[in-house]
């Protein structure tokens, strides 16, 4: 009777698993994605993967190559510039099969989620993580992320075939993203113009 029951609860967690296509712990990525808060900076750091297929990843927004799987070093690190308000999506170019993903499910083909999100680094069956990231995560799902380069049915869902975190630092509202001088600071006018009506009355006194 107890081995019956033991069965059955074993069969009943494996429903469990395969009823959430990215795994117990893993987040998959919405249409959404990411909508950047403020203006700021995007950093991406590869941990590692695990794939058969050669892999690169993209930021859609400007179509600027990130990581390539069997060619990025770990802890190698990018980033980029994001505005407020703006949504951000990536893409992974499976090269070995011809298929090119989104983070966007219903951008795909197959109509799955190809990214997804967690906050524990072994989820993705890797071992420790190489470069350990627990702070300024874009999404409060973690800040580690992985793909899966394989299509619906024949994916094994284990997101680890490229494998990166994904943080975001806000700009300060002085910073000029664009180029150019940065304001001053409230308190640096204050000063400035101090200085220049104290060399203006050192020079009416000389004259």
């Amino acid at each position: 009777m107890k081995r019956v029951r033991i069965t059955a609860l074993i069969v009943a967690a494996g429903l469990v698993l395969r009823a959430s296509p990215a795994g117990a712990g893993l987040v998959p990525t919405t249409g959404s994605f990411f909508t950047a808060p403020t203006d700021g900076t995007l950093t991406f750091t590869f941990e590692g993967y695990s794939a058969g297929d050669t892999n690169q990843m993209v930021f859609a927004f400007n179509g600027d190559a990130l990581f390539t799987n069997k060619t990025a070093v770990v802890g190698d690190v990018i980033q980029q510039i994001v505005v407020a308000d703006q949504i951000y999506l990536f893409g992974l170019r499976n090269i070995s099969a011809g298929d090119t993903w989104s983070s966007d499910p219903a951008l795909n083909w197959d109509g799955v989620a190809h990214l997804a999100s967690t906050s524990t680094f072994s989820d993705f069956h890797l071992g420790a993580a190489p470069t350990p990231v627990s702070t300024g995560c874009a999404l409060v799902s973690g800040c580690y992320f992985g793909w899966e380069d394989l299509p619906g049915p024949g994916a094994d869902d284990d997101f680890n075939d490229l494998v990166f975190a994904f943080q975001f630092t806000p700009t300060s509202l002085r910073s000029v993203v664009l180029g150019g001088d940065p304001v001053p600071e409230p308190g640096t006018l204050t000063l400035l113009c101090g200085g220049l009506l104290g060399l203006g009355f050192i020079t009416r006194r000389r004259a």
